[in-house]
């Protein structure tokens, strides 16, 4: 009982640390550039900006500027205060020559991800015959995909193993330990060797620094890399898994944890409402873990009863196995159809169709194989009473680390954004305002405002405020253009996801003044 205590005690800590990370927004874009994409300048420019839809933590952002020979003739961090987070980047160039240039950056976005790019321009007069290509422009996901799909993979398998061979232990059907005596060693050191390859992939396509930045005092850094932080509780509860000699519930329940783990990462924290979100993500991983489990341990007992002199009874591991498998492939159906849900909205991954449309499309096509496949095994072996489907249980396996790998790929794509409106009256005393904004999601939208009158009288002036508080972000007073008597307009620049703040205000003749204010959520726009 006290392990179970002290267990408990770590997880709320966990739960609580993970909690503390501020709400994300999706990748780092960037708006705008100066000088400008393809453009041609009569002399050197003096600075480059790079105009973001987040503000960047300068300490985590560089740029390397290459001539017409791909030869580097700049690199450098913003000027300023290297502490300081802002969305414009400004950084001082030497002078330039005749030709065209190559501007690679590299920054990190709020939600932690690396995101880089690169664009050219040219100075007085552009290459004739083109530039030679920069290689390294753009993210390499490639290394993390794979080290992710590794550890991620190797946790879900290792743990619905554990517990469904412990559920059938407990029906007097062989233990793990009769079934899989060899290789578990080998098992745990290939698991924290693909975690640690996971923390090191990740940070290899950090910006240069980072590390340095954060042991030279910035530990707040660490709360915008809720990757970094995943990985490290994985490593701690991995640990905690080794420990020799504790009872089973022990195991059980560190098992548990490490595939909740991953439902931390990802995109969760650039939702709306991410403790909602995180309950389907979470039964998604227990189930799928099951699932492969299952599968897994059904293997290993056609390997074991082929060594075996006594066979194992299929006619009654039947009913057994496929009740916990049609619960787990229920459970895995129902929370990615949630998932999809909250995250992005089924009419957004058509209308707006995308890569991780693509990924999510070929997810969905391997788990139908999966539950065709299920279903054609078990009404088979219903008929023949005796599992004979040795070889389509592996294809099935094998379609269930697929689905894996698509769910971490998806994981490291940007998503599209369903557009939600917003329209509300909002009151200030007895004086109501009518406000209509059509899409809720970065760019610029546009606000129609219907402003009642005071005493029979229509406001002189009506301004926007448009602030973010999370983030220290404010836009000027705008003034609202008089569409007829009662209606303005203005437009807002959105230019990131999360929280933002409207304040309207109105002054009437006389010196009066009305306030009306609300805070929205803006979600991505496009691809977000």
């Amino acid at each position: 009982m006290p392990r179970i205590i002290t267990f408990a005690a770590l997880c709320i800590g966990f739960f609580i640390f993970f909690l503390q990370a501020p709400p994300v927004e999706a990748h780092s874009t960037l708006l705008e550039t100066t000088p400008a994409e393809k453009i041609v300048t009569e002399e050197s420019p003096p600075t480059l900006k790079l105009r973001f839809n987040e503000p960047i933590e300068q300490d985590l952002a560089i740029v390397t500027i290459y001539d017409w020979n791909a030869k580097p003739v700049f690199t450098g961090k913003p000027d300023g205060d290297g502490a300081k987070r802002t969305s414009l980047l400004e950084f001082s160039l030497p002078k330039l020559k005749q030709g065209t240039y190559t501007v690679q950056w590299s920054v990190v976005s709020l939600d932690g991800h690396p995101v880089s790019g690169a664009y050219h321009f040219a100075v007085s007069k552009a290459t004739k015959g083109g530039v030679k290509s920069v290689t390294g422009a753009g993210e390499n996901k490639g290394p993390l995909i794979a080290s992710r799909t590794i550890a991620e993979g190797l946790l879900l398998l290792g743990a619905g193993l554990f517990w469904f061979s412990w559920l059938a232990e407990k029906k007097h059907f062989p233990s793990l330990g009769s079934l899989f005596k060899r290789g578990r060693g080998i098992g745990a050191f290939v698991l924290v060797l693909a975690t640690i390859a996971e923390l090191i992939t990740y940070a290899a396509a950090l910006p240069s620094g980072l590390i340095q930045t954060i042991f030279n005092g910035r530990w707040d850094l660490l709360l915008q890399f809720p990757f970094i932080l995943m990985v490290l509780a994985q490593l701690f509860f991995l640990i905690m898994l080794f420990i020799p000699g504790m009872m089973r519930g022990w195991y059980l329940f560190m098992w548990l944890a490490l595939v909740i783990v991953p439902a931390f990462g990802g995109h969760v924290w650039g939702l709306e409402n991410p403790i909602i979100a995180l309950i389907p993500r979470i039964i998604h991983q227990l189930s799928i873990a099951l699932w492969l489990g299952a599968l897994c341990y059904v293997i290993l007992l056609v390997i074991w009863q082929k060594k075996q002199e006594e066979g194992v009874s299929w006619k009654e591991f039947r009913p057994f196995f496929v009740n916990k498998m049609m619960v787990a492939s229920g459970l895995v159906v129902i929370s990615g159809i949630i998932m999809v849900f909250l995250q992005s909205g089924w009419i957004a991954v058509v209308t707006d169709w995308s890569g991780w449309s693509t990924l999510l499309l070929i997810k969905i096509i391997f788990t139908i194989l999966m539950l065709s496949l299920a279903l054609f095994q078990t009404l088979k072996w219903k008929r023949q009473q005796n599992f004979t489907t040795i070889k389509i249980i592996r294809v099935e396996w094998i379609a269930g680390l697929v689905v894996i790998l698509m769910g971490v790929w998806m994981s490291q794509t940007a998503y599209p954004i369903a557009s939600k409106s917003y329209n509300s009256t909002l009151t200030d005393g007895q004086a109501k305002a009518e406000v209509n904004i059509s899409k809720l999601q970065v760019g610029e939208q546009r606000m129609i405002v219907q402003i009642p009158d005071v005493d029979g009288k229509l406001p002189e002036e009506v301004t926007v405020n448009l602030t973010m508080p999370d983030h220290g972000m404010k836009y000027s007073a705008s003034s609202a253009g008089t569409k007829d008597s009662s209606e303005y307009q203005v437009n807002l620049p959105f230019s990131m996801i999360g929280t933002w703040r409207i304040e309207i205000i109105a002054k009437y003749p006389g010196g009066k003044q009305k306030e009306w204010t609300d805070d929205i959520f803006v979600a991505g726009g496009g691809n977000g």
